[in-house]
């Protein structure tokens, strides 16, 4: 079994500050974080980084290609469906559990400390908590909205059978079953 890399060993604060710089350098110049590291006291080769930063970039722009195919599915399915029942949320919120899985799986993979696994996790937890929120408000949202519509059309079909002479009875008859009373 290969060593483990030596980017691991790093503290938590300073690899993600050398993710930050991996992807905002285009993943090039690993001579140079490999000097930033030094000059901070770690001693990690160029080739180490590179190492790191080669899978990182794997990583990176599998979960870049996703996001995109997910946002284009999630567009194609608004532009295709009216919905007032929430389905595309509660399909995103799937879809976010199943990329937790994942993300949790690969933590344990590459050996990530887990305090940082959990740190990372409970802000996307929050983030799918405040998710499930939006999609039950929207629901709620959507349901007082038929019911608001249906009174609405209970009230226009009364008056427009109550001009045509029908009975009392069958206009309550009508009125229930649009608006769903037994």
């Amino acid at each position: 079994m290969a060593p483990r890399n030596k980017v691991f060993s790093l503290p938590q604060d300073v690899r993600e500050e050398l993710n930050e710089k991996l992807v905002s350098s285009g993943f090039q110049g690993y001579e140079a974080l490999a000097g930033w590291l030094s000059e901070r006291g770690y001693n990690v080769s160029k080739s180490s980084v590179h190492r790191y930063g080669q899978d990182l970039q794997e990583e990176f722009e599998e979960a870049m290609g996703s996001v995109r195919r997910t946002t284009e599915m999630a567009k194609a399915m608004s532009d295709a469906v009216e919905d007032d029942e929430g389905h595309l949320i509660d399909a995103t919120a799937r879809l976010v559990q199943e990329h937790l899985l994942r993300i949790s799986l690969e933590f344990r993979r590459l050996e990530i400390e887990p305090d940082a696994a959990a740190h990372h996790l409970g802000k996307v937890s929050k983030a799918l908590d405040s998710l499930g929120r939006l999609s039950l408000s929207q629901k709620k949202h959507a349901k007082e909205l038929r019911a608001e519509f249906a009174k609405e059309a209970a009230a226009k079909a009364e008056t427009s059978m109550a001009t045509q002479g029908m009975s009392r009875d069958a206009i309550d008859a009508i009125k229930r079953d649009i608006l769903g009373i037994a």
